[in-house]
This record gives C-alpha cells, sequence and structure tokens, in this order.
C-alpha cells in the first residue's frame, strides 16, 4: 500500500509546485562580470506559463520539475530562451540571452540564472522599528551582514555615534573614522532602482561637540598654511544648548566669548553599498553617498540614493550639530544623533549621483577628484532632473538654471570634492 502511494504522492507534489510558480520573483543572471538583476512575474496555467521579465514578455512550458520559456521585446524580438529547473523556492538553469557585447553591441550570449521569490510586504501597512545598535561599521561594503531588513514605506528609529566613536554619554563604543548605523537591508531594492530616505528626525542626543580648530590646507593657498601660527591649546569643544538651539565654546578665548552658532543638526554619511564587490572607507564619499558631509542634510530632507546590490544596504553616520560650507576645519560640531528615518524605491530608475530634496529646493550633488569636475557634474545632473522630471528641452533648461541655480560647495577636505547644484522650487512652480 505504501509502495503504491509514494509515487502519487511525488506526482502530486510536483504539480503543486508548478502551480506555485505563479507571482512576483527576482532574477538573476550571470555570464561574464557581475550578476545583472531583473523583476519578474509568473503565471501558471497547467503546463503553460507566461508573464514578464522587466519589460520583456515571457512564455513558456512547464513539465514536472522542468521549465522552458523565451523572451521577447515588446515588439516581439526574441531575446532569450532559457531552460531550469524547479527546487523549492528557486529555479535555475541556463540558455541563451542578449546581453551588451563590444562596442555597444547587444547579441546572444550563454547564461546561468536563477529566480528567487521576490519578498511579499507584510500584512497591516509599513511598521515602524527601534533598532538599537550594537556594531560599527567602517566601510561602505556589500560584504558586511545586514544589521535589520525592512520594507519599503517602513521607518527606522535609531542613533549615530559621533564621528570620534563617541555615544551620548560620551562613552566610546567605536574606534573613530565616522562609525556607521547599519547597514539596513531594503526588501525589494535592485541594482538600477533609487533609494529615498525621508529624514524625519535629526536631533543631537547629548550637550557637547567637538570641532576642528585648523583650517584644511587643501583649502588655502600654501603661503597662508605655512605662515598660519595656530595655538596649540585653543579648546575646540562646545557647549549645546538645545532648549535655546544654539552652540557656544565651552572654553572660550576674550574675544570668543560672545560667540555663538545656531544649531542645525545634519547628518555626515548616508550611503547605500557601492557597486560590484568594491569597499570604500566610512570617510571617502562617492556616487553610492558616503562623507558627503551636506549641511542641508537634516531634517525633512529626502536623500536619493543610487543603488548598486540587492537590498540595497543602507547606512547612516557622522552627526554635526552644526557645519559651515566645506567642513573647513575637517571637523564640524562633532555629536551623536538620534535619528528616525523612512525608505522608499523608485523602481527601475537610478540617479547617477545623489540627490536631495526639501521644502525648498530640488538639489544634485557633483563628486569628484577637483572641484571644476565636481561642478560640471552637479549641474549636468540638476539639467538632467528638469529635463526628464518637467520635460523641459535643452534650450528652456539653460534658461531655467541660467536665473534660478545656486551652488554650495559641500565637501572640501576629504578624498573628492561634493558641488550641490540646486533650483529653488518656486522657480519651477509654473511647470508640471
Amino acid at each position: 500500500m505504501r509502495i503504491l502511494v509514494l509515487p502519487i504522492l511525488i506526482a502530486t507534489a510536483r504539480l503543486c509546485m508548478a502551480s506555485d510558480l505563479s507571482g512576483g520573483w527576482i532574477a538573476q543572471v550571470s555570464s561574464f562580470g557581475d550578476p545583472q538583476y531583473s523583476r519578474a512575474t509568473l503565471r501558471s496555467d497547467g503546463a503553460k506559463l507566461a508573464g514578464s521579465w522587466n519589460e520583456w514578455k515571457l512564455e513558456g512550458d512547464v513539465s514536472g520539475e522542468r521549465l522552458e520559456f523565451s523572451l521577447h521585446q515588446p515588439d516581439g524580438k526574441l531575446v532569450g530562451k532559457l531552460t531550469g529547473k524547479i527546487q523549492s523556492a528557486e529555479i535555475s538553469g541556463d540558455g541563451m540571452l542578449e546581453q551588451r557585447a563590444r562596442e555597444g553591441r547587444r547579441e546572444m550570449q550563454p547564461v546561468t540564472w536563477k529566480m528567487t521569490r521576490a519578498s511579499k510586504e507584510p500584512t497591516g501597512g509599513p511598521k515602524t522599528w527601534d533598532f538599537e545598535p550594537k556594531e560599527f561599521q567602517h566601510n561602505y561594503s556589500a560584504a558586511i551582514a545586514p544589521v535589520l531588513r525592512i520594507f519599503p514605506g517602513d521607518t527606522v528609529r535609531t542613533w549615530t555615534l559621533d564621528s570620534g566613536g563617541l555615544d551620548s554619554r560620551r562613552e566610546r563604543r567605536s574606534a573613530g573614522g565616522n562609525p556607521q548605523t547599519g547597514p539596513f537591508y531594503i526588501e525589494g531594492a535592485l541594482p538600477g532602482d533609487t533609494l529615498a530616505v525621508k529624514l524625519n528626525k535629526v536631533r543631537p542626543n547629548r550637550d557637547t561637540a567637538r570641532s576642528g580648530s585648523r583650517i584644511n590646507t587643501r583649502i588655502v593657498t600654501p603661503a597662508y598654511a605655512i605662515a598660519a601660527k595656530y595655538s596649540e591649546r585653543f579648546d575646540s569643544e562646545w557647549k549645546l544648548d538645545l532648549a535655546q538651539g544654539v552652540a557656544t565654546l565651552s572654553n572660550p578665548t576674550e574675544r570668543m566669548k560672545n560667540y555663538s552658532v545656531p544649531i542645525l543638526p545634519m547628518i555626515g554619511c548616508l550611503a547605500t553599498a557601492p557597486a560590484s564587490h568594491q569597499s570604500f572607507r566610512s570617510v571617502d564619499l562617492g556616487p553610492f553617498g558616503g562623507n558627503m558631509d551636506y549641511n542641508w542634510m537634516g531634517e525633512g530632507a529626502t536623500l536619493y540614493l543610487p543603488v548598486y546590490q540587492p537590498g540595497a544596504l543602507f547606512f547612516l553616520g557622522d552627526g554635526h550639530a552644526a557645519m559651515g560650507d566645506g567642513e573647513l576645519t575637517g571637523a564640524a560640531l562633532e555629536t551623536s544623533l538620534d535619528v528616525e528615518f523612512t525608505v522608499d524605491l523608485v523602481r527601475g530608475f537610478s540617479t547617477a549621483y545623489p540627490r536631495v530634496e526639501n521644502h525648498d529646493y530640488l538639489m544634485s550633488m557633483g563628486i569628484a577628484g577637483s572641484l571644476a569636475d565636481a561642478l560640471q557634474a552637479a549641474t549636468s545632473q540638476l539639467a538632467d532632473w528638469m529635463k526628464s522630471d518637467y520635460k523641459l528641452n535643452d534650450s528652456e533648461v539653460a534658461l531655467l538654471l541660467g536665473t534660478a541655480i545656486k551652488y554650495d560647495i559641500a565637501e572640501m577636505v576629504d578624498p573628492q570634492y561634493n558641488v550641490v547644484a540646486k533650483v529653488p522650487k518656486s522657480a519651477l512652480s509654473g511647470f508640471k
């Protein structure tokens, strides 16, 4: 009796397996180089298989644990033929897929591939997470395991150390060098997407800060740097009056005793994991974000970061109570922060460099090895933003930016320069 039942159970399981293919999947294709990712949707009807693979149409057949399908462009052109085997929650196999070859041509190439189920958003809507960091990172890398997996729409309440590794009680929790909280894995994020991070709360969680007291030599002439006579005993510790919103020196000189600055908290480092197997130090910056040190990355701002890895892998750290443009002394009013942020995804669109938006401005960053290159990158990206979102032609963009653009120098003292080109939203009010 048992011998007869077993084949029936196996056959039934295989039929169920085939019928369970319907739904969302993440497809990963490998040939030479890094894997490429796509979103796929499958619909199985008995032995027939249909669906989509990004913008391509998918059609094929299922037979037990085996399946084969073809991929076609919307105009009907064949771009792939793949075969595979169904194994629990994964499908994998090989085949031929059109890919970019030398000199920009596209041609069929052999590939291996696999598909895994896309994560389903939990019922009940977006969640709010309270995350208590235990370890801190000093690199931006996809090799670092995520500390928390969240979905688009979710909110995280957490905190950061200061750049020297001190917490809200001024206790050392990490080595210095901009220790990072995270990374946070955003379910459904794929390379080619953009991660949107809304900064709901950015607040100092202690009443002290420290800053540099010497101008970085990259910013002044060699003659000035050589002639400068800095005081060896100058005290650059600050008191933060959080109720009044002002910072004053803890032990000021006679001439500085009445000097105060408004507290305008901001986060120096916000990043996604960089592309491929790259790893950057937490003091570095690039297209992935990182140590951008832009003093408008504070409460109410939304930062847009390119996604290079599945899950995006979002890092944050390097809190400041206030900072002038460019972080002139190499250290702003460094302090620890309480932070609340909400994540979202712009699927299928990737920015070239980070972008920022707040109530008043749209801002594009340009990060490069020289101020000139950074300025050109920032201007070009802002112009592309106007063309894609406001459907302006190049002449209209030139007129708009020629009359309304503004520039900030965000970062001058770290490995790369960061220039921000921005346009006031008031100048865009007449455009849809």
